[in-house]
């Protein structure tokens, strides 16, 4: 059996309409598994299952709003009845935050992150891991940040929501573990996608950051998804409570 094959499993993505998760969608579709994919809005969500049907993989699109609870719940419940079960959740839906130091932040803006961020998973993870804990099988991972890992002045609650991501992931790895179901999260340094497109549009400013990264280039998103397959395959599933960075040796 191939270590990295995927056939019969479900995977659901939320966040996977481009950048990273449309490559993780890919990367899970290619090995074989049943995807459920997510975007914010119907359309995204249906070109993404357009791109996806078109490499003749089996694909359902749904959406979702994760500062929503209705909608989390609602997501949730198709997600499972789209294939009938769901064994492989990547977490990777977020929202903008609000750039600036800590100082200038609110309240408010506390609570959406925390929300869009935090809240969505938890719930997610609560709707959709019973049915792995029945099965005693499983895999579930997060998309967090280098920044959950290092001070910023820039990204406070984005790396503050991160971290609490991270937490989360090492305290479900001493629930679920002993049901078989390996737990971690995805810690990508600067990656070429929408989200982080102010790190790279500017070709003088990507060489400033691609400077500072061992392998002198910013991340694509095909190199997170590499990751995310080793971590839903049978090859990857004594990897269990660990917050992995991809970043081209950054951390190092």
């Amino acid at each position: 059996m191939d270590s990295l094959d995927l056939s019969g499993k479900v995977a659901v993505i939320t966040g996977a309409t481009k950048g990273m998760g449309f490559a993780i969608a890919d990367a899970l579709g290619s090995a074989g598994a049943s995807l459920v994919v997510s975007g914010r809005t119907a359309r995204s969500a249906a070109d993404a299952q357009g791109r996806l049907k078109l490499k003749e993989y089996r694909v359902r699109a749904l959406t979702i709003d994760v500062g929503n609870p209705q909608s989390v719940e609602t997501f949730a419940e198709q997600a499972k009845d789209a294939f009938g079960r769901v064994d492989i959740l990547v977490l990777n839906a977020a929202a903008n935050t609000p750039d600036g130091p800590m100082l200038a932040r609110t309240a408010d803006e506390f609570d959406t992150v925390m929300a869009t961020n935090v809240r969505s998973a938890l719930m997610l993870v609560n709707l959709l891991a019973p049915g792995m804990v029945e099965r005693k099988d499983g895999s579930i991972m997060f998309m967090s940040s280098r920044v959950a890992k290092r001070g910023t002045a820039l990204l406070g609650l984005y790396a503050l929501a991160k971290a609490a991501i991270d937490q989360y992931v090492r305290n479900l790895a001493l629930e679920l573990g002993p049901s078989n179901i390996n737990v971690n999260s995805i810690c990508p340094g600067p990656v070429r996608t929408e989200f982080s497109r102010i790190l790279w549009e500017d070709p003088a400013r990507e060489a400033q950051i691609s400077s500072a990264i061992p392998m002198r280039r910013i991340g694509e998103p095909q190199d997170v998804a590499g990751l995310a397959l080793l971590l839903a395959s049978p090859a990857g599933r004594f990897i269990h409570g660990q917050n992995i960075s991809v970043d081209g040796g950054m951390t190092a």
